[in-house]
């Protein structure tokens, strides 16, 4: 398997380096670059051809615009957002533009990881909290009508815990994830099947063969 080839574009240097350290110990990613700055930012993504790319657009040095050129140019390649604000209109014309997932600044280094990971598969990953402002927002970005709906491998993960009838911190703990994580993944697959609670998880998973009824439906108390 080739490693996925990430861009880094952060204009704070510690968040950068942090970004960078993270990635480096991320068995099958490759840092190919990083930027601070939004002045030269297409043209290095194009250059270096990376397959995926992590930014923080919400700044004096990077803007929406820099991610919409990147993508326009590099139609192949899988963006990924992370900022400290969430800016519901801001987000909602990236998703409509495309963008692969979502991050807050303070989420975690398995939802970092995780959402790199899962974009390269051409699956799309945006964190429990900008779901959250998302659905609370009166948008149609979350309506995904006849579009094709992909459930990662981990997430299927904790949908069959859910369907044994474990909470979230039993399945955190079964994991060997965070609590946040796990909600994340939860917020993700709801938002994702336009399901709004654990019941309509688990007919989900049953319906479409996910999951055997049998074996998982009546299992938990």
């Amino acid at each position: 398997m080739k490693p996925i080839k990430l861009f880094i574009a952060e204009n704070n240097y510690l968040f950068r380096q942090g970004l960078r350290k993270v990635f480096e110990e991320t068995p099958d990613v490759e840092i190919v670059g990083e930027c601070a700055t939004g002045e030269h930012l297409a043209t290095e993504v194009h250059t270096l051809a990376p397959d995926a790319m992590i930014i923080n657009y919400a700044t004096a040095d990077f803007s929406v615009s820099d991610v919409l050129a990147v993508m326009k140019a590099n139609p192949n390649i899988k963006v990924v957002g992370i900022t400290s604000e969430c800016k519901v209109d801001q987000i909602k014309q990236l998703i409509k533009s495309g963008i692969n997932g979502h991050l807050m600044s303070d989420c975690d280094h398995d939802e970092i990881v995780d959402s790199i990971l899962a974009s390269a598969k051409g699956e799309k990953f945006f964190c429990g909290q900008i779901l959250d402002k998302i659905n609370e927002s009166e948008g149609e970005v979350t309506q995904h009508g006849c579009d094709a709906v992909t459930i990662s491998e981990r997430e299927l993960e904790i949908l069959h815990h859910v369907a044994e009838g474990l909470t979230t911190k039993q399945i955190a703990e079964k994991l060997h994830l965070s609590f946040h994580t796990v909600m994340t993944h939860r917020k993700n697959m709801m938002g994702k099947l336009g399901i709004n609670n654990t019941a309509g998880l688990i007919i989900y998973a049953v319906k479409e063969n996910l999951i055997s009824p049998n074996r998982f439906l009546f299992s938990g108390s």
